[in-house]
């Protein structure tokens, strides 16, 4: 017994010595062949972890047109405490109900600026909110409180979205300088005005107009006032002159309106100012 017991020993040992030469030789073929493709390609980098030239030439590239020429802009989604007052508000601004619908337990709408019967013709591309309506439970507002989003004119170190904007330009008539029979381009001869010299002029022309009869609409029509977070200024943006304000809607979300007021004649240099002190200009 002695004797098959150190036999079956031997033999065990063997296997196991056949194995480890067959993995060790199987390892230096592959180390061999690594190592010719090293000499024979010396462009090749030597770690795994390091991009190889297509690869980084891949990623500095621009994609390809078909990726990203059919995207669009779809909507812009806004929580709300109160779902049936942010319609209202937001009708103030043309946007009507597109569809209502469930976001798990909240009640959610999709907002459409636009004729409500048909296809708006001034634009291809839609204007849509969505607004989604955060419950009661959740919001756990302390008895004679009302929750309202944090107001972000005040928390600039705050990242992330910032605001929308609406832009208003066709909203508000302007006059051109031409001085002759078609001084007024797309404004409805309601809204014209003629003095005594016969020069005429529009009842509407600048933002903080529209605005004021913006907000005698909301009182009138809800018996509420805007909420006004910036008042109208004027920037040069390129060579284009633009109005700008901000306003607060029901809950207190930044929304920028925007009226493009004209376009220099001469070139303007376009960069970046260095910063003069001041806030940010949202």
């Amino acid at each position: 017994y002695l004797s098959i017991f150190l036999l079956a020993a031997v033999l065990v040992a063997a296997v196991s010595a056949f194995q480890s030469s067959s993995l060790l030789l199987h390892h230096s073929s592959k180390t061999q062949r690594r190592l010719h493709q090293l000499h024979s390609s010396p462009t090749q980098p030597t770690s795994t972890n390091t991009p190889t030239t297509s690869s980084s030439s891949s990623l500095n590239s621009s994609p390809s047109p078909a990726i990203s020429t059919a995207i669009q802009s779809h909507h812009v989604a806004v929580k709300t405490r109160n779902i049936e007052l942010a319609i209202k508000f937001y009708s103030l601004l043309g946007f009507h109900v597109e569809t209502k619908f469930v976001a798990g337990p909240a009640r959610a709408a999709w907002l459409l600026h636009g004729n409500p019967d048909g296809d708006d013709n001034h634009s291809s591309v839609k204007s849509r909110i969505e607004l989604i309506e955060v419950p009661s439970y959740m919001l756990n507002e302390p008895e004679g409180t009302i929750k309202r989003a944090l107001d972000l004119t005040k928390r600039e170190e705050l990242l992330g979205l910032n605001h929308f904007c609406l832009d208003v330009t066709n909203c508000i008539p302007k006059p051109t300088n031409n001085g002759d029979e078609s001084l007024i381009s797309n404004i409805d001869a309601e809204t014209i005005t003629t003095s005594e010299d016969g020069s005429s002029s529009c009842s509407l022309y600048n933002l903080q107009e529209w605005m004021d009869d913006l907000n005698e609409l909301s009182i009138s029509t809800f018996g509420k006032s805007m909420r006004v977070a910036f008042q109208p200024t004027k920037r040069i943006i390129g060579r284009d002159v633009y109005e700008m304000a901000f306003i607060y809607d029901a809950d207190g979300t930044l929304v920028e309106l925007l009226n493009w007021s004209g376009r220099l004649e001469q070139e303007v240099g376009s960069g970046w100012e260095p910063w003069n002190g001041e806030g940010f200009v949202l």
